[in-house]
């Protein structure tokens, strides 16, 4: 009797019909960013940033998912590139539906970077969007994602607002059971209140990721990404500012089964060192 009544509540406790996963993600790189031939805009120099992803989630045996994203890293900037940021953080909330070969869900967040080392040149941006993701076989998957951003940006700059559309799409091969590629591109189109001028940012990143047999859960990565922006002045030519990094890390992932979701941690460390496009 015992035994049938634990059985019981097992099969209809809320707990029996729902998975808890998680992952811990530890990534170091090193960025060359190369500004535009402007004062406020010139930062110029070799960043080394380290970088925390965690993230929470629950899948319920219907399909539905919660999940929540939360990034961490700091830059070395010190006086090499001045108007980036010296740290920065991103929260992601998600919820959606999951398949076999497909999902599909919402998210809202927000990403924030101090800058110069001082209050006044913090930066805050809210995000919320669409996204999904498709899975072709065993071996082809792909994901996108739109949202619309907005915010306030530091007083490096004479913008103080940012609004715009952020969109990107990703495609992975997994061309062994341990070895998969990826690559994704991300755009991102934003209007500055003051003076009106129109920021366009876009980035393009491989990466491979192996996952280490004798520890389950345990991942290896390595990733290459560029990226490039263009502030439109109304006077005179365009400033640009394009930053290149190589990335490499480690992830540990446990727990149930997870949805898969569009990975949008480019977004923040971008936005956060862009030589002060948007600071």
């Amino acid at each position: 009797m015992l035994r049938l009544t634990t059985a019981l509540l097992l099969v209809t406790s809320p707990l029996a019909a729902q998975e808890f996963y998680s992952s811990a993600q530890l990534s170091f790189g090193q960025s060359q960013t190369a500004g535009a031939p402007v004062a406020i805009q010139s930062a110029t120099g070799t960043l080394l940033t380290g970088r925390t992803d965690l993230s929470f989630g629950r899948l319920a045996h219907s399909g539905l998912y919660i999940q929540a994203d939360l990034g961490l890293a700091a830059t070395n900037n010190a006086n090499v590139a001045p108007n980036t940021a010296n740290t920065s953080n991103s929260l992601m909330l998600r919820m959606g539906r999951s398949a076999d070969r497909f999902s599909y869900g919402v998210f809202v967040g927000a990403l924030q970077s101090d800058h110069d080392n001082d209050v006044s040149d913090d930066a805050m941006r809210l995000l919320a969007g669409i996204e999904g993701s498709y899975m072709l076989n065993d071996r082809w998957s792909f994901n996108g994602h739109l949202g619309y951003m907005t915010g306030t940006s530091g007083t490096d700059s004479v913008a103080t607002a940012t609004n715009g559309i952020a969109t990107g799409v990703g495609i992975t091969f997994a061309a062994t059971d341990r070895l998969s590629f990826g690559t994704s591109i991300g755009y991102l189109n934003a209007k500055m209140d003051a003076p009106s001028t129109v920021v366009e940012l876009w980035t393009l990143e491989a990466r491979v990721d192996y996952d280490i047999q004798v520890m389950p859960g345990l991942s290896l990565f390595a990733a290459a990404q560029y990226g490039e922006s263009h502030q439109k002045e109304i006077v005179g030519p365009d400033d640009i500012t394009d930053t290149t990094s190589i990335m490499a890390g480690i992830t540990y992932r446990f727990g149930g089964k997870r949805p898969r979701t569009a990975d949008l941690t480019y977004m923040e460390p971008f936005l956060a060192n862009t030589g002060g496009i948007l600071e």
